[in-house]
């Protein structure tokens, strides 16, 4: 007889997959020399025809916004992202990709989406868009509970943030 999964058991599974995607995601661009946070960055560049707005960057990545200027000053030491003025407003600043990060990410870019399709993919689709509906709640009721203590309510949803960290469709 199966016994009924608690919420806190939702956590706990979520926390644990959490942690081995992280985990897989260190192994897997260690080779090259970066961090998921770095691959995060090319890749929003790469599809953004290498050129965006260093604030529009730090709301789409996935890293907390305290590491980002740390790992930007590591990408342009390594030369794989240069920082310019913007045109229209000297208080911010662009992100470009240089062509040693756009070679890096086409490297890297194929092997990743590999990985992600034998990993995702051994779910089937009916099961993925379930699933992404269950994260979907999952997702507002931890935006209400995070905007009654900081009243950040007016965020996107996930399928609009998901929509903005992914690639064009093919």
């Amino acid at each position: 007889m199966e016994c009924k999964p608690e919420p806190h058991d939702l956590l706990v599974a979520l926390l644990l997959v959490q942690s081995l995607l992280e985990r897989r995601s260190e192994a897997f661009f260690q080779p090259f020399g970066l961090s998921s946070a770095q691959f995060n960055i090319l890749n929003l560049l790469a599809y953004r025809d290498g050129r965006m707005d260093q604030s529009a960057l730090v709301e789409l990545l996935l890293v907390g916004k305290s590491s980002v200027s740390i790992v930007l000053n590591r990408m342009v030491r390594d030369g794989l992202v240069k920082r310019e003025e913007h045109p229209r407003d000297r208080r911010q600043v662009v992100l470009l990709l240089t062509a040693k990060g756009l070679n890096l990410w086409r490297k890297i870019s194929p092997l990743y989406e590999k990985e992600v399709r034998e990993a995702f993919g051994s779910l089937p689709v009916k099961r993925r868009q379930r699933f992404i509906q269950d994260l979907e709640i999952l997702y507002d009721a931890l935006k209400r509970n995070a905007g009654a203590a900081n009243a950040e309510t007016s965020s996107p949803s996930l399928r609009e943030t998901m929509r903005l960290l992914s690639a064009p469709a093919s």
